[in-house]
């Protein structure tokens, strides 16, 4: 097998083959980051061929272009090049030279590429996420823009009748460009949540159609956007050996400094799925608000906020969420809340009244 690291930039990206049976190399500086370009540089390279390209924003969409040219195409995680490559130069023929050295030495693993079909799942609720975060936007300009003209709006919905029959009374004690702006504004924030609206039929027909999100719906606090989100940032849940494998994949591990008997804690690494970790930290920010969620995440969210602080309380709760996504994705089971433990036992006064009554 012939390993070809591949360093991908927009317009030009750099290549080299290695033959590691006989160490003979290949080396390609400039070939221009199209399929007909990279096909006729793979097809100078003899033999069965495996591509080794770093993940970025576009290296699903060039391996999936990759895959008739080569036999195998691996995307494997930059930071462990980086780690691989430290206190050498930092060039794009190197990083290639790189890249194809390590995944012939065994070092470099290819990572998970998700199907076509998770694929558009993502891009539905990351969609959503994204449109959801400019309708926020747009409501806290406004906002900020009112209060800056000591006009504090006291309705929680902007879009609401009584939020636009205040807004029409207050728009004259706005001045200059200001009230230019607000109209602006005004404009653009129907416009931005009538998309977000749009994407809610597709998005709960989907949760109704995918098995994972559906069983990821019976967790309380979890709805059919929380529940798609998860299922679809996890992908195959049998890649996760443990709960643990799926709490590093969100990022929502703490690093870890140990040195002889010394052991320390740092903040989140916050490496891996950010997509992911968002939904678990939501998830658990909901369950935390909700009035009959389950005791046992009540309990533990309530013991780190009254310690910690809200924000570690629904970081523990998210690696509580998920650990709990990949036992019932995992077994293929649904959410059994527990029986409560107090509603069993009944008051010692009336324990008192049953044993006298029996006696008599």
């Amino acid at each position: 097998m012939i390993y070809v690291g591949l360093d991908v930039h927009k317009a030009f990206s750099s290549m080299e083959a290695l033959n590691p049976a006989t160490g003979e190399v290949q080396e390609f500086k400039r070939v221009a980051t199209n399929q007909e370009a990279l096909g006729e540089a793979l097809a100078q390279v003899a033999g069965p061929k495996t591509v080794v390209l770093e993940a970025g924003r576009n290296s699903l969409y060039l391996a999936a272009m990759l895959d008739p040219l080569a036999d195998e195409v691996w995307v494997v995680d930059p930071a462990e090049l980086r780690k691989l490559q430290k206190g050498t130069a930092h060039t794009d023929p190197h990083d290639a030279a790189g890249l194809a050295f390590w995944a012939a030495k065994g070092v470099l693993r290819p990572l998970w590429r998700p199907d076509a079909e998770t694929m558009n799942l993502r891009e539905l609720t990351r969609g959503k996420t994204a449109l959801t975060g400019i309708a926020t936007q747009l409501r806290n300009k406004v906002r900020s823009l009112l209060a800056r003209h000591g006009c504090e709006c006291p309705y929680s919905d902007l879009l609401g009748v009584k939020a636009q029959q205040w807004l029409a009374q207050v728009k004259d004690r706005i001045p200059g460009y200001a009230a230019q702006v607000l109209e602006a504004l005004e404009r653009l924030l129907p416009a931005a949540q009538a998309e977000v609206d749009q994407l809610e039929p597709p998005l709960r027909q989907e949760a109704r159609r995918h098995p994972g999100a559906r069983r990821l719906q019976t967790i309380p606090g979890i709805g059919p956007f929380l529940g798609l989100a998860l299922a679809a940032e996890i992908g195959d849940i049998h890649r996760f050996a443990s709960p643990t494998k799926l709490r590093g994949y969100s990022g929502l591990t703490a690093k870890v400094d140990q040195s002889s008997r010394r052991l320390s804690y740092g903040p989140l690494t916050k490496r891996g799925n950010r997509h992911l970790r968002y939904a678990a930290v939501l998830a658990a920010q909901r369950m935390a608000q909700m009035k009959s969620a389950d005791a046992r995440f009540k309990r533990a969210y309530l013991m780190v906020a009254f310690k910690h602080g809200r924000n570690p309380a629904k970081v523990d709760c998210a690696r509580r969420i998920l650990d709990l996504a990949h036992h019932l994705l995992t077994h293929e089971e649904d959410y059994r809340a527990p029986r409560s433990i107090g509603a069993a036992v009944a008051p010692a006064k009336g324990r008192r009244r049953v044993r006298q009554a029996a006696t008599a």
